[in-house]
């Protein structure tokens, strides 16, 4: 208890009504810690990293700003990657798909099936091997290989149907609505997994639809912005499609309420992302001169 009681009291508490309020909070943050100090990442990236978890509560997900001025990606891209999280894209498996998506994950989660070969028997031999598989019997001679399925390939799970609308239309109090993205497989020694690694919804007691998002690894800078925005679009989904089941029950409808990111591992690259970092710096010092002269 003790440890958890430390690491609650060293986590960075941000609480905005909006994404882009939020976002430019906690670039101001980061930059008054850890001016001076930087760290270097296993990457050999040079980053500002408070080394303390940062918890950002977004009472208002979808009022403006939903974004910060001073982030260099527009709403075009914005809304191609907001899709990203919660949609399925195909792999096209030529060498070119990303190494994962979050759609993918949440959507279409990897599954591993067993794949029996037992190339000496006979056609008629495998064919009755096929009916006994089913009641559970394994030809002494087979040889088996883990295949998986899903990931963009399409026979995965889809968390955000199955364990999160579904189980949240059944039961509106549960809180085991939740999703993950890690799959042990193919992440446990890749240099590239995914960031992202639990959403939970729950349903408060006022009706409201609340998000809350786990990230192992966050840059708080160029990628939390992106990360808010699409979370909020996520949620949407999911309350829209809680609340067509809802309408047919004749039950009230939920509304849409607060987001919750908390980034175990919040950092930003101060060198990779000079130019952005200056952009929501100066904007920063805008406004504390525009204070200023209202003061006076």
């Amino acid at each position: 208890m003790d440890t958890l009681a430390n690491i609650l009291a060293d986590m960075i508490l941000i609480r905005r009504p909006t994404i882009g309020e939020a976002h430019e909070e906690v670039v101001r943050i980061i930059a008054e810690r850890c001016e001076g100090t930087t760290r270097m990442t296993e990457d050999g990236e040079v980053t500002y990293d408070p080394e303390e978890p940062i918890c950002i509560h977004i009472e208002s997900p979808f009022s403006s700003p939903m974004k910060s001025s001073a982030s260099l990606f527009g709403d075009r891209f914005s809304d191609q990657y907001q899709s990203s999280l919660y949609t399925i894209t195909r792999r096209k498996n030529d060498g070119t798909d990303a190494t994962y998506t979050y759609g993918n994950r949440l959507r279409d989660y990897p599954v591993a099936s067993l794949a029996m070969n037992a190339p000496d028997r006979s056609f008629i031999k495998k064919g009755l091997d096929g009916l006994m598989k089913r009641c559970g019997y394994v030809p002494a001679k087979s040889a088996g290989t883990i295949e998986y399925s899903g990931d963009g390939n399409l026979g995965g799970i889809d968390q955000i149907q199955t364990s999160i609308i579904d189980r949240l239309i059944e039961n509106p109090s549960s809180r085991r609505a939740v999703a993950i993205t890690w799959s042990p497989f193919f992440d446990i020694t890749r240099d590239e997994p995914p960031c992202l690694q639990i959403v939970q919804c729950v349903i408060d007691k006022s009706d409201h639809l609340n998000l809350i998002c786990l990230f192992r690894s966050n840059d708080m800078l160029s990628a939390w912005g992106q990360n808010a925005y699409g979370l909020a679009h996520m949620q949407k989904f999911i309350l829209d499609s809680i609340n067509d089941s809802r309408q047919k029950r004749k039950k009230n409808l939920l509304t849409q309420g607060w987001i919750e990111t908390i980034s175990i591992s919040a950092h930003m690259y101060i060198t990779r992302d000079q130019l952005e970092l200056m952009k929501f710096l100066k904007k920063e010092q805008t406004k504390e001169s525009f204070k200023s002269f209202h003061k006076t």
